[in-house]
């Protein structure tokens, strides 16, 4: 019952993120699961001020509790400043996300609406001030999306200088955030009939928006040069 407690479960709970009971997903494994593959997120703090930075994460578990995650923000980030120790954070991690046609739905009346799935991450981060810590968690972070994306030809930060290493550690803050609490949302019409479940299915097949190959392939083109 441990996850319960440290997960939003209605909507009045929610500290961050308004969740219907009826999207609110508690399921430990799958929320881990869904942070590690959409490990892009947001890390916003409001102490000073609102900031929001996009970063790559890196997610620890452990047996009991959310386990930790991790990330390094730009030395110049002014976001450095409100990341004390003592001062909240939350860590969202967004997954897929598209529009949804009522002409997909068998039910009559029906409205458009967008469905998409996210996970918000409550905690503390400190700094890590260890350097061996501090390397570890890159090559963790390296390790993890090299093996997901490399291809064939995977590079290791071990193929750099500790010279090199040590020098780039220097324009970098780590962080680590021990997960307190988890909200999540997974608004995908699972309170929807069989029928209507298929005719989402079915109309998200079809491809929303730009791929980042294409999002980059047409920024690419408005360069000179």
């Amino acid at each position: 019952m441990w996850a319960l407690s440290m997960l939003a479960a209605s909507e009045g709970d929610a500290d961050s993120l308004y969740v219907p009971e009826r999207h609110v997903e508690r399921d430990r494994e799958l929320l881990l699961d869904f942070v590690e593959e959409y490990s892009f997120a947001m890390v916003i703090s409001a102490h000073g001020g609102i900031r929001v930075t996009n970063v790559p994460t890196l997610v620890e578990r452990t047996e009991k509790g959310w386990g930790k995650v991790s990330w390094h923000l730009a030395k110049g980030n002014p976001q450095n400043g409100a990341l004390t120790g003592k001062t909240e954070a939350v860590v969202v991690c967004h997954g897929p996300h598209g529009y949804v046609s009522p002409s997909w739905y068998e039910a009559r009346p029906t409205v458009p609406t967008w469905n998409f799935a996210v996970v918000h991450l409550h905690g503390q981060p400190r700094r890590v001030e260890d350097d061996e810590a501090f390397a570890r968690s890159l090559e963790q972070l390296v390790e993890r999306n090299e093996k997901k994306y490399g291809g064939e030809k995977a590079w290791a930060l071990g193929t750099m200088t500790p010279e090199y290493l040590r020098g780039m550690r220097q324009g970098i803050v780590a962080y680590e955030m021990t997960i307190e609490k988890v909200e999540a949302k997974f608004k995908l019409g699972q309170e929807r009939t069989a029928a209507d479940r298929a005719g989402v299915l079915r109309g998200l097949e079809r491809p929303q928006g730009r791929s980042l190959y294409e999002l980059t392939r047409d920024y690419y083109a408005r360069l000179k040069g």
